[in-house]
């Protein structure tokens, strides 16, 4: 993207509350694939370029504004919900002078893409026509009745949306809403989607004029162009075909549709664009933030969360779950496996039934197995753990074997311990490590013991009581129960 354009401002909905939402978190917050739904908006604005973007905010205005976090954004709070007009009259003072052009969009379309946007603006530029394009600078308007443009569509259900009512040059006559709309109306299908570029100066001019006289008892912001059609002002309808993109989101329902139609075109993105090969892909989730590299292959029932990059040549078996990880090259994630906030790398093999988490990190070539859980761990190379086992707070080096069934007992009700098994090591099964402890190179532990003191070096550890052989024990309890 180039640098800001000086003579476009962006101005974001941002201030309803979702009330049919049925919840206490501010609409533009609910998430679409890991992200809010403001996220897609700001990105898509930020397409254009503008020199300032405005946010109307209003439910819970510190929570939105905090998520927001943008240098050089502006906030104006819309204390009570008096309709799109009011939202943007409220920002008056960013575009009252303003000689640019004003972008406004509604902040529950999570669908819709930066280049949309940036055609828009392109639109209303060519129709001004002003001369110094190249520069971004207007010099003088050779058409001063443009006044701007509003995208709309044509919608296979248009209910709930405005109808749009144009001459044959495609200039608006007016946008009656659904509540306001006459029978007649209400049957035409080409809608106003919510998104607006205008001339600052002109729609500063125009929000003073009109009123709440409808049936909401709100000031809309499609009542503007009723005014500047009487200021001798012309805004053109710029029809887009793809009415996808701008499906609003004022449900729960509807967003998860949304989501659904986000999701696949990610999936189609990966696969196209990416060289990856996602199996039934109807069952795949994949979010925004995640990364995948040529010829990994995706099976059925995996869900990708977070910031989680994915290398070449990784294969992920069916029913798992990776999140905010970094995966290596030529890692095998076997079936049903689970791993959070943690490192893999290359040409390890992970599971199947196994959980990596909370920061822990798995060498090259290392195996972590059935039923094997590491928590904030360090897994040196070629370190196997293959069956049943915990390994917690643990820093493990090099060529180590874990058997089946050993455990790190790392905390003792009041805090957690580091145990540490140095390179070569080998730890029978069923072993259990009572933190703090270390185990040194190449030292052994015997099958069934409870180590509570340092091993050295080549050192074999083994607790366990002597075995004790009753003979015939079985036949004599036997005649005792008769």
């Amino acid at each position: 993207m180039t640098g800001k354009n000086e003579l476009l401002k962006a101005i974001i909905l941002a201030a309803g509350k979702g009330k049919r939402f049925k919840s206490d978190k501010p609409k533009v917050l609910h998430e679409v694939l890991g992200k809010p739904m403001l996220f897609y908006i700001s990105l898509a604005v930020k397409w254009t370029n503008p020199s300032e973007i405005i946010y109307i905010v209003g439910h819970k205005k510190d929570e939105v504004i905090k998520y927001i976090n943008c240098d050089g954004c502006k906030y104006v709070y819309q204390d009570e919900q008096l309709g799109t007009g009011d939202a943007v009259r409220r920002a008056e003072k960013y575009f009252k002078d303003f000689d640019g052009l004003v972008l406004i969009i509604n902040g529950d379309m999570p669908l819709i893409e930066g280049e949309t946007l940036k055609n828009a603006v392109k639109f209303v530029e060519a129709l001004i026509r002003y001369e110094g394009a190249y520069l971004n600078d207007f010099r003088g308007y050779k058409n001063e009745n443009v006044a701007g443009a509003v995208i709309t569509t044509h919608m296979p259900n248009p209910f709930g949306y405005g109808r749009v009512i144009k001459d044959k040059e495609h200039k608006i006559i007016k946008i009656v809403e659904e509540k306001d709309a006459t029978e007649k109306e209400k049957g035409i299908k080409e809608v106003n989607v919510g998104v607006y570029v205008f001339v600052g100066k002109y729609l500063a001019e125009a929000l003073k004029k009109i009123s709440n006289n409808n049936n909401q008892k709100e000031f809309y912001l499609t009542d503007v162009i009723d005014v500047l059609n009487r200021m001798g002002k012309d805004v053109y309808a710029l029809e887009h075909p793809d009415y996808i993109q701008f499906l609003g989101v004022n449900n729960r329902w509807e967003l998860a549709q949304a989501e659904d139609i986000l999701r696949k075109k990610y999936l189609s993105f990966w696969a196209i664009n990416g060289g990856a090969t996602i199996h039934m892909p109807e069952t795949v989730w994949i979010e925004f933030d995640v990364d995948l590299s040529k010829d990994v292959e995706i099976f059925q029932n995996v869900v990708l969360k977070g910031e989680t990059k994915i290398g070449e040549g990784t294969v992920i078996e069916p029913n798992c779950i990776i999140k905010n990880s970094s995966i290596g090259k030529n890692v095998k994630i076997l079936a049903n496996s689970v791993i959070e906030d943690s490192v893999i790398e290359d040409n390890a093999v992970i599971g199947p039934f196994a959980r990596i988490r909370n920061n822990a990190v798995i060498g090259e070539n290392s195996q972590i197995g059935n039923f094997v859980e590491v928590k904030n761990s360090q897994i040196g190379k070629n370190t196997f753990a293959k069956h049943l086992s915990y390994l917690g707070d643990a820093e493990i080096g090099d060529n180590v074997n874990i058997g089946a069934g050993s455990i790190t007992c790392n905390y003792d009700g009041i805090k957690k311990h580091k145990t540490v098994i140095k390179d070569g090591a080998f730890i029978g099964s069923d072993t259990m490590l009572v933190a703090p402890i270390t185990v040194g190179e190449n030292a052994m532990t015997g099958s069934g013991s409870v180590i509570t003191k340092d091993v050295p070096d080549n050192a074999l550890a083994i607790e366990r009581n002597q075995q004790k052989i009753i003979p015939d024990y079985v036949i004599k309890r036997k005649k005792k129960n008769k």
